[in-house]
C-alpha cells in the first residue's frame, strides 16, 4: 500500500507490498515500465491526482501547524510495537532514481517523502509534506514551493571511507540535485525522465525555496512538481564531484538509503530480510504524522503456502493473498468472516472468539492485459484485434483465475476513478461475431484443415509467457483453447523475465500478457502516444499509432479544466475500445488479511496505508 507519499509514485506505493494479488501473483509477468511505474508512484505516477483548475488563483496549502494527515494517526498512542511483513523477492537495488522494482518502491516509500502527496481519503486532492507552501501561476507553468525548516536527512556511516556522517538538514539544493541526477543522460533514469522532458527549470532560489518552471500547460504540473524528493548530495558526492557510472552500479550505495522519512534501514540480509527503525528525529513529529510503530520487519519469502503459514503461526502480521487462498482458506476461523471495504477501519469489526485476522479488500489500481504488436500481421487490422477480443472467454478466466475477485474492463484508466467510462462495456465472449469479423478481414479456412488461411498465411502465431508464472498460464491456456476452437493456432513461447523483457524491448514478439498499475487519475502519454511506439524500452511495446489518439492524448494533458479532462480521457477510452489495441482482461481485488493485533487500520480507496498502524 502506500506509505505516505511514497515519494509519490507514483506511488502510497507502498501499496505494492501489500498489494500482492497484484504484487506476488503477478509480480513477475508486469513487464518493466509496470514496475518503473510502481517506482513512480512514489515519485509521479501513482501519486494521487489533483486538479489543477485553481492555478490561476495562486492555489496555497493549508497553513504550517498539523498536516492534513493527522487526522488518520492516533493522536497519544503507544509508540512501540513491530509490525511484520513480507515481500516476495528481493531488490536488485535501492537507488531511488535507477530502480525500478516495486520491492524497493515500497522500502524507499518508507524512509524518504516528497514535498507533497494525495490526501489519503481523497485521492485528488494534494495535501504538502517537505513543502510547507507552494503558489502556482501562468496556468501551471510556474510553481513557488516553500520548504519547512528542520527536515534532516538520516545518518550514515560512508561505506567507502567507513567515517559515520551524522544527521543533516535538507535544503532545496538536495531537492535540485535529485531532478539533475534524472536528467543526465548517463544516468539510468530513462522512465523518470520522461516524465520530466516537458520541465523547463528548477533551480533553489535559497536553501528552503524552489521555483520550478515548465514549459508547457500540463494538469499533472503541480502534482509532478510536489512529486520531487531531496537527494543526498554528501551521500552520492561524498568528494563533491557526481560519477554517473558508479551512482548507477555503486552496489554499496545503492543497498542503503539516505532519507529524511519516517524510517531508517538499519539492516539488509539478502534474500531473508529488511529491517527498518521509526526515526525519531523525522520532521512529521510536529506534523502529527508520525508513526507508531517503532520498527518494521520485512520478510522476503518466495513461497505463498509458506507466508500463509507463517501469518498463521504469528510470524506476520499483514499478509496480501491470491483470490485462490481468499477462497480456499479464509472462509472459516481465525478469519473474521466480515470484509472491510473502502471507507471500513479495523474498529468496525470487532474479532469474535476464535477469530484473529481481519479481512480487507477494495479495488486494485491496477490492470491486465493481453497485448498485441500492431507493427506485424494480422494484428494491424482493428477487425483482428476486435475479433480475438471476442474469442477470450473473460467471464471464465475472471471465474477460473480470479475467482470472481475483480472486474472485467474496457479501457485504460483507473475503474473507480471518473475517468473510466462505465458506459463503455467490454466486448462479449461471442465466437460466432468473432468468425464473421475474421471472415470480413479476409481470414477463412480455405483448405479445411481446420486453420485459417489469408493469402496462403495460416492464422498462427506465438503468444510469451513468463516462466514460472501460474496465473499467466491459466489465463493463455483458457485463451489458447478458445483460438483453437475458431481456427487459430496460439503457440506459447514460455522465456525467463529478462528474454521476456529483451523482446519487448525490441519489439520482437506477436502477442505479450502483461499489466499495468495506474494512478487514481493517469496521463495516457506514456503508454500510448505514437512519439512512444518506437522508444527502446517504452512503454507503447505494441505499437500503437492513431493521430485521433494522439490529438486526445495532446488535449487531455494540456486541459487545465477537471470536467473537461474527465470528457477528453472518456473520449479516449471509447476510442481505445473500438481499437482494442489490448484485449483488457481484469482489475483484480487487492486481498489483505491483516492481525487482530493492529489497530487503527482504515481502507482508503487506494487501500490501507500502514505509516498510521498501531500494534499491540
Amino acid at each position: 500500500m502506500a506509505e505516505k507519499s511514497k515519494i509519490n509514485l507514483l506511488v502510497q506505493i507502498l501499496l505494492l507490498a501489500s498489494v500482492v494479488f497484484f504484487g506476488i501473483t503477478l509480480t513477475n509477468a508486469l513487464d518493466r515500465n509496470r514496475c518503473e511505474m510502481a517506482e513512480l508512484r512514489k515519485t509521479i505516477a501513482a501519486m494521487p491526482q489533483r486538479q489543477v483548475s485553481t492555478v490561476g488563483n495562486n492555489f496555497l496549502p493549508p497553513p504550517a501547524g498539523k498536516s492534513a494527515l493527522a487526522e488518520y494517526y492516533q493522536a497519544n498512542a503507544p509508540r512501540d510495537g513491530v509490525l511484520r511483513s513480507v515481500i516476495a523477492s528481493d531488490t536488485g537495488s535501492l537507488n531511488p532514481v535507477t530502480s525500478n522494482e516495486a520491492t524497493a518502491s515500497a522500502i524507499l516509500g518508507m524512509c524518504t517523502e516528497s514535498l507533497g502527496t494525495g490526501d489519503w481519503r481523497e485521492p485528488g486532492k494534494l495535501v504538502p509534506l517537505a513543502a510547507e507552501s507552494w503558489q502556482v501561476a501562468d496556468n501551471g507553468k510556474r510553481i513557488n514551493i516553500k520548504l519547512r525548516k528542520g527536515i534532516l536527512f538520516h545518518s550514515f556511516t560512508d561505506p567507502e571511507s567507513g567515517k559515520f556522517v551524522p544527521e543533516k538538514p535538507v535544503t532545496a539544493h538536495d531537492f535540485v540535485f535529485y531532478v539533475d541526477v534524472i536528467r543526465n543522460p548517463e544516468v539510468n533514469a530513462g522512465a523518470l525522465r520522461s516524465y520530466f522532458q516537458d520541465l523547463d527549470s528548477i533551480k533553489a532560489v535559497n536553501d528552503h525555496e524552489l521555483e520550478l518552471v515548465w514549459k508547457k500547460e500540463y494538469f499533472r504540473s503541480l502534482e509532478m512538481s510536489l512529486s520531487l524528493i531531496p537527494l543526498p548530495r554528501h551521500f552520492y558526492m561524498p568528494d563533491g564531484k557526481f560519477d554517473p557510472a558508479k551512482f548507477n552500479d555503486d552496489y554499496r550505495r545503492n543497498d542503503m538509503i539516505v532519507g529524511c522519512g519516517p524510517y531508517k534501514l538499519v539492516k539488509h540480509i539478502k534474500d531473508q530480510r529488511y529491517e527498518l527503525e521509526r526515526f525519531e528525529n523525522y520532521f512529521g513529529n510536529a506534523l502529527g504524522i508520525a508513526p507508531a510503530v517503532r520498527k518494521r520487519i520485512i520478510e522476503i519469502v518466495k513461497a505463498d503456502n509458506t507466508r500463509f503459514q507463517m501469518l498463521l503461526s504469528g510470524e506476520l502480521d499483514m499478509l496480501g493473498v491470491s483470490a485462490e487462498q481468499w477462497i480456499k482458506r479464509t472462509m472459516d476461523k481465525p478469519f473474521a468472516q466480515k470484509v472491510i471495504t473502502v471507507g471500513g477501519k479495523a474498529s468496525d469489526v470487532p474479532l469474535k472468539t476464535g477469530e484473529k485476522f481481519r479481512k480487507v479488500k477494495h479495488l486494485a489500481n491496477a490492470y491486465f492485459y493481453i497485448g498485441y504488436n500492431q507493427r506485424k500481421k494480422p494484428f494491424d487490422d482493428k477487425l483482428v484485434r476486435q475479433a480475438l477480443t471476442m474469442l477470450c472467454n473473460r467471464e471464465r478466466i475472471l471465474k477460473e483465475v480470479y475467482h470472481n475477485q475483480g472486474k472485467i474492463i474496457s479501457g485504460p484508466f483507473f475503474y473507480d476513478s471518473p475517468y473510466y467510462d462505465k458506459t463503455v462495456k467490454p466486448l462479449p465472449f461471442d465466437p460466432k461475431k468473432a468468425a464473421e469479423l475474421l471472415k470480413k478481414a479476409g481470414w477463412l479456412d480455405r483448405d479445411g484443415d481446420g486453420i485459417l488461411d489469408k493469402a496462403g498465411k495460416k492464422f498462427v502465431f506465438t503468444a510469451l509467457q513468463v516462466s514460472g508464472n501460474p496465473v499467466q498460464e491459466k489465463i493463455l491456456s483458457i485463451f489458447k483453447e478458445d483460438l483453437a476452437a475458431a481456427g487459430i493456432d496460439m503457440k506459447i513461447a514460455t522465456l525467463e523475465w529478462p528474454v521476456y523483457i529483451g523482446k519487448l524491448d525490441k519489439h520482437d514478439y506477436e502477442v505479450c500478457s502483461l499489466g499495468w498499475q495506474m494512478p487514481f487519475e493517469s496521463d495516457p502519454y506514456q503508454v500510448w502516444h505514437s512519439s512512444q511506439a518506437e522508444t527502446s524500452g517504452g512503454s507503447n511495446h505494441i505499437g500503437f499509432v492513431n493521430k485521433q489518439a494522439d490529438r486526445l492524448i495532446e488535449d487531455i494533458r494540456k486541459t487545465l479544466d477537471s470536467k473537461k479532462r474527465i470528457e477528453l480521457c472518456k473520449e479516449f477510452h471509447r476510442l481505445i475500445h473500438e481499437e482494442q489495441p489490448y484485449t483488457f482482461l481484469a482489475v483484480p481485488e487487492s486481498l489483505q488479511l491483516i492481525s487482530g493485533r493492529i489497530n487503527n487500520a482504515e481502507c482508503f480507496p487506494l487501500g490501507m496505508n500502514p505509516a498510521c498502524f498501531v500494534v499491540e
